[in-house]
């Protein structure tokens, strides 16, 4: 549910060479936000209106791109800073048993792309040239809807987001705050929470289903997303736990477009994961701390996402789950 989309950068080079699309989805990112959901997958809130912020800081780089002269990749790297927030309602309503609820998330972000690219001289000489962007703004906007089912220590989920590209887009810049493609997305989450002993295990797998970037042609082509947590909750309100995540792409990119091939993304991802609920009267603040560390990366970008969120009910009935952890 607490997700939002991901910053993306297209690279024009410079001294005559032509641009080339990225390897893998395009730009080597995804509307679906890694790691947002985390912790606790799989749990449906009680009725009510809910507030998450998210303020999220990201690095990361990879040989995306490839020159169409000398076949060399260039080296980009995003650096961008967002604050992501997300309104949940709730209902009362039931569907196949399941609670109802809907979702609103976005974000306002500021990015910073940098781009080195290889070229050869008209004296036959390699060299390179880098360029740097940034662009301040408001990002692609998602909206889910969600079902929720619960016994005992058991919670699980089901999530269809749809993604509109509501973002600051010009396929002539090499710094973006939106894809510019439309997607859906469904994702099915679990969690084993125990009120006995505080132990937590969560898991979310999902896919996300891309439509076609209308400015440059190009059909990114379907991703897999598995995310997960382990985590002890103690009594003092305090739960200290790892988890990451996994992605790879199923489906190859095509469209005019894509002019390199088949090209698909992996990447995985692990880091500590730490909350804290704070309680006051029935008034309930919870703080969560992820940071994930990227690893086997291909065709993707590679890095590290820090996650800082506070969350607390606009509006809700008590949470029998949470208040006895």
């Amino acid at each position: 549910m607490r997700r939002s989309s991901r910053i993306a950068a297209l690279f024009l080079a410079a001294g005559g060479l032509a641009p080339a699309p990225t390897k893998a989805v395009e730009y080597g990112l995804s509307n679906y936000q890694l790691g947002l959901v985390l912790p606790l997958a799989g749990y449906t809130p009680p009725p009510g209106v809910y507030f998450w912020d998210n303020f999220y800081l990201y690095q990361g780089s990879s040989n995306l791109y490839q020159n169409t002269k000398i076949k060399s990749p260039s080296r980009v790297t995003y650096n961008f800073a967002a604050n992501i927030f997300v309104f949940a309602w709730f209902t009362e309503a039931t569907l196949f048993g399941g609670e109802l609820g809907f979702a609103y998330t976005s974000a306002y972000a500021s990015e910073t792309t940098t781009a080195v690219a290889p070229f050869t001289d008209t004296f036959g000489v390699n060299r390179h040239v880098t360029t740097q962007q940034s662009v301040d703004s408001y990002t692609d906007t998602e909206f889910s809807a969600i079902l929720g089912w619960q016994g005992g220590d058991q919670h699980w989920s089901l999530t269809l987001s749809g993604f509109v590209p509501t973002g600051n887009y010009d396929a002539a810049r090499i710094a973006q705050t939106s894809l510019n493609r439309p997607a859906l997305d469904i994702k099915g989450a679990y969690t084993f929470l125990s009120l006995q002993t505080g132990l937590e295990a969560s898991a979310a797998l999902g896919v996300t289903l891309n439509g076609v970037n209308s400015a440059t042609n190009y059909q990114s082509g379907a991703e897999l997303h598995l995310e997960w947590a382990l985590a002890q909750h103690l009594p003092s309100g305090l739960s200290v736990g790892v988890g990451g995540y996994f992605y790879q792409q199923i489906t190859n990119d095509s469209g005019a477009g894509n002019q390199l091939g088949s090209f698909r993304g992996r990447v995985a991802a692990i880091g500590p994961v730490i909350t804290y609920t704070l309680k006051a009267g029935a008034q309930q603040v919870n703080f969560d701390a992820r940071w994930f560390h990227e690893f086997a990366a291909q065709n993707r970008v590679q890095g590290d996402g820090i996650f800082a969120t506070l969350g607390f009910p606009l509006q809700s009935k008590p949470s029998p789950a949470l208040a006895s952890r």
